[in-house]
């Protein structure tokens, strides 16, 4: 769970582009315009590891006098004041509904919503308009009468073949006076027919034939503690230079989230294992909680020498201390 550290620049930067949505009173949801709905997900895949709430269910902010559920997404359109979303993508929505349980007047928690999709656990990309204004500012103050709820949209753009994919959605929400965040997990799937996956998922944590034991793996394996460092992708050579982009990929152990991708990498080049690079990943912010038994990817950016790639590139992932070595040749 986040403490205080960077609370105030993290949660407006999650709020305000993660989460999109119509904000306003239960009572309010008949005025509001929704967006054109041309598919349901559904409220969870098949089994859900502890901690793993299925999308649709009412769930006790811990302590904090709030149930929080957030509904199957739904398939929409976005107005002419939306926010740029990929070519070809397409935005979904879910609704987020705070009620208040404490039996008196109070004040809305701080909320950050994340939002992942598909077998590697990506981050879909933030949508706003007009209509999907989002949840409130850090600084806003929104409070309930005892029994009331506080409903928002929450929208988000994915590919258009992570359709039918699995989602798990991560709220942290923080009550006002409190140092730590409560930190929920809902999942289902996202609306769609279901498409080949491109990437293949983690193996199961007791699967060892899955994960390799070697000493050196090549890039796209998974190590046995399920890291994985996917193939270098090389971009045009400038000013002696060529930039690199490689996806990083950590999963959570089956029994608690884990605080952040936890990694630091260190790239090297050709068999005499040059420094290039040396850098250490966040996700939405250091300590972003990953859910119980689920990956999370984030996309890691740096620079080759133009005179080592193509070429042999080793990348040494270390977490906590274990040092994990990934290699293969760039080109």
């Amino acid at each position: 769970m986040r403490s205080t550290r960077g609370l105030a620049a993290v949660i407006m930067v999650a709020i305000a582009t993660l989460s999109a949505g119509c904000v306003g009173h239960a009572s309010d949801g008949a005025g509001r315009t929704p967006g054109r709905a041309s598919a349901v997900g559904t409220a969870a895949p098949d089994a859900l590891p502890a901690g793993v709430t299925p999308l649709g269910s009412s769930v006790p902010v811990a302590a904090q006098g709030w149930n929080l559920e957030l509904a199957p997404f739904t398939e929409t359109s976005t107005g002419a004041s939306a926010e740029p979303v990929p070519a070809g993508w397409v935005v979904v929505r879910t609704q987020a509904r705070f009620t208040n349980t404490s039996g008196r007047i109070a004040q809305l928690p701080d909320t950050a919503l994340t939002v992942r999709y598909g077998p590697l656990g990506r981050q879909a990309t933030p949508v706003k308009d007009a209509v999907l204004t989002g949840l409130p500012a850090r600084d806003a103050v929104v409070r309930e009468a005892p029994g009331a709820a506080f409903t928002a949209e929450v929208g988000v753009a994915i590919p258009p073949q992570s359709r039918g994919q699995r989602v798990t959605v991560t709220a942290e929400a923080t009550q006002q006076g409190m140092a730590e965040a409560d930190n929920l997990f809902f999942e289902g799937t996202l609306p769609g027919k279901v498409r080949a996956a491109e990437d293949a998922g983690p193996p199961e944590s007791d699967d060892t034939e899955a994960a390799s034991a070697s000493a050196v793996l090549p890039f796209g394996a998974w190590s046995p503690d399920r890291v994985r460092v996917s193939a270098i992708t090389l971009g045009p050579a400038k000013n002696g230079t060529r930039p690199a982009t490689a996806d990083l990929t950590v999963v959570s152990s089956d029994s608690r989230p884990r605080t952040g991708a936890g990694i630091t990498l260190r790239v090297m080049t050709g068999a005499g294992l040059k420094d290039a690079a040396s850098l250490t990943p966040a996700l939405d912010y250091p300590d972003a909680p990953i859910a119980p038994a689920r990956p999370a990817t984030v996309t890691v950016h740096f620079s080759l020498p133009a005179t080592a790639v193509p070429g042999p590139v080793t990348v040494e992932a270390v977490d906590q201390g274990e040092r994990i070595t990934f290699s293969g040749t760039v080109s």
